[in-house]
């Protein structure tokens, strides 16, 4: 990977511009095209519409709120961007679409502009620092790796914080190319802009995720410096002055929060969510080796090329270009650190990325001038094509020849087009990248590949969200249930699960043992419980205690069956 500064394009018209940022184009349409197809999705959507519920209708902006009490899983930057978006997009049409402030498709909106933001400051970053035709290769990338499209698509933070952080360590090393001399600058203070810049969107981070932004940064860095023996470097990074900005950034709203919360507040925020969850992981754990797993499928198809990268960097020399060392280490200092916390999840790799697609990118950018020879053509290519010869195999079995079985055949009957079409698309683009490598022609394979996977999340994203929100969301829970708790107190059985009160007129208090439960629930109150909990005989319950309850409901929702009990009358 060489650093370079491109020449400036003598033309300016809308044309040229549409054609140089095509590939930003097409993903935002793909991002906004997807956007409306689905309401909120258990387990964690309906969480956070709730806690945006409740601060619209608690007038809140210091604090999050989840059934009446303080939320302190996150601080407060992704519930402020989903505040902002509902009140923006309740105004602008009118509660449209709204029920009790909220709108799946407005709280969705942050982690698409997140996306659809950095892809586009992706891209012109490696266009700047890098090579142009390296800047399409990896947008397009990153644009089809199937991770990245769902959690820019998914109402949780992990967008919003991974689009800041990874932005922050670019920011940052475009500082460094620029203060070592590998890129000319524009003027005198342009390094100065990118560490500051680098600076502000780490603390952004910061407050999206908290102290996790900090160590993960630190660590990337100093591994950098470390491999290049460039220690110098610190002095002339504006670090004192990026200090002083994150803190005036960060401390604030920490300060009037543990204010406001209170010290069982901020332990709980602070200590328990980052370094207890690290250490003593009550949920997802997994074994160290786990984000292997995650990778070989939340980046495939382009996991199958990863042993070739590898062999390409060594053998090519590539490790030695300052570009592909901080590129390879943003890669894998993250996941062996995040290996070591017993928590993992795929999601909290996301940031490592856009880094991946650089490296692949570098790799694939003499086959798409055509300077490789066919051979390397030819291999890589019959790669990708495996890759989309998988699953284009898999869909076309089950959807076209009922492969899987009655069980399978009957939970995917109404799902047959949208994987009917799935499994032409891929097909398709097999044979058309089948055709193109056996031809040797190397400027169509990453093209291709990335429009084919294109196509199939636009199909899997419209077509394929409409069929499967039925089934995931709480819609039909909420209209059978809001006749029957209508003026009356409800409870939940052991952890809320919020879809069940997000679009109803509740709170719910949680009641965790057998003894609150009889105490506390009069005979005119209503009980909610999913299935799976109400059946267990932990925390004082057992089978005769369970039959002082009478059933009123019981709907199929996202995540189970959710119940809604009444005690008996004697």
């Amino acid at each position: 990977m060489h650093e370079s500064t491109p020449a400036i394009p003598a033309k300016h018209s809308l044309l040229h511009w549409i054609r140089e940022h095509r590939v930003v184009l097409l993903y935002a349409l793909l991002m906004f095209a997807v956007l409306p197809a689905r309401d909120l999705w258990a387990p964690d959507e309906p969480d956070f519409a709730q806690c945006v519920r409740e601060m619209r209708e608690r007038g809140s902006w210091l604090l999050p709120y989840l059934n009446g009490v303080p939320y302190s899983e996150k601080p407060i930057l992704f519930y402020w961007l989903m505040k902002v978006s509902a009140i923006a997009g309740d105004t602008l049409t009118g509660g449209a679409g709204f029920t009790n402030g909220v709108a799946a498709w407005a709280l969705r909106l942050p982690s698409v502009l997140a996306a659809v933001g950095f892809m586009a400051g992706f891209h012109r970053w490696a266009r700047r620092f890098l090579q142009a035709d390296l800047a399409d290769l990896g947008a397009m990338v990153l644009a089809t790796t199937p991770i990245w499209f769902w959690q820019g698509q998914f109402i949780q933070i992990d967008m919003v914080f991974a689009a800041l952080l990874a932005w922050s360590w670019l920011s940052w090393f475009g500082g460094y190319l620029l203060l070592r001399g590998h890129v000319q600058r524009k003027d005198d203070h342009e390094e100065a802009r990118w560490f500051l810049g680098a600076y502000l969107a780490l603390a952004l981070a910061f407050l999206a995720k908290g102290p996790l932004a900090m160590v993960l940064s630190l660590a990337v860095v100093l591994a950098f410096l470390a491999w290049q023996r460039d220690w110098k470097a610190c002095a002339r990074m504006r670090l004192g002055t990026g200090l002083l900005l994150m803190l005036a950034l960060i401390a604030p709203w920490y300060v009037a929060a543990g204010f406001k919360g209170g010290t069982a507040y901020v332990y709980e925020m602070v200590i328990h969510q980052n370094f207890e969850r690290a250490l003593h992981a009550w949920d997802h754990v997994q074994p160290w080796w786990q984000y292997a797993r995650y990778l070989a499928g939340d980046y495939f198809p382009w996991t199958l090329l990863l042993p070739v990268l590898g062999i390409h960097i060594w053998r090519e020399g590539q490790h030695r270009s300052v570009g592909t060392r901080f590129c390879i280490l943003a890669v894998m200092v993250p996941i062996l650190l995040l290996s070591l916390s017993q928590s993992k999840q795929g999601k909290y790799i996301l940031m490592v990325y856009p880094f991946l697609a650089l490296l692949m990118a570098a790799m694939f950018q003499p086959v798409a001038l055509e300077a490789a020879p066919k051979a390397r053509n030819r291999a890589l290519g019959a790669l990708l094509a495996i890759g989309l010869w998988i699953p284009a195999f898999a869909l076309s079995a089950v959807a076209f020849f009922s492969a899987g079985g009655p069980r399978l055949q009957e939970t995917l009957t109404p799902y047959l087009g949208p994987l009917r079409l799935s499994a032409g698309v891929l097909l398709l683009g097999a044979v058309s990248l089948t055709a193109r490598t056996r031809l040797g022609e190397g400027r169509f394979l990453v093209r291709e590949t990335a429009f084919s996977l294109g196509l199939l999340f636009l199909v899997l994203g419209t077509w394929g969200f409409h069929q499967l929100d039925p089934a995931k969301v709480y819609q039909r829970w909420t209209e059978a249930a809001q006749p029957l708790i209508s003026g009356r107190k409800v409870y939940f059985w052991q952890t809320i699960r919020s879809g069940v009160m997000v679009y109803t007129d509740h709170l719910m208090p949680e009641l965790r043992s057998y003894e609150a439960l009889v105490s506390q629930l009069g005979p005119e109150d209503r009980l909610v419980t999913m299935r799976r909990e109400w059946d267990m005989n932990s925390w004082g319950m057992t089978p005769e205690r369970r039959n002082e309850f009478e059933e009123l409901l019981k709907v199929p929702v996202g995540e189970g069956e959710a119940l809604l009990l009444r005690r008996r009358t004697r």
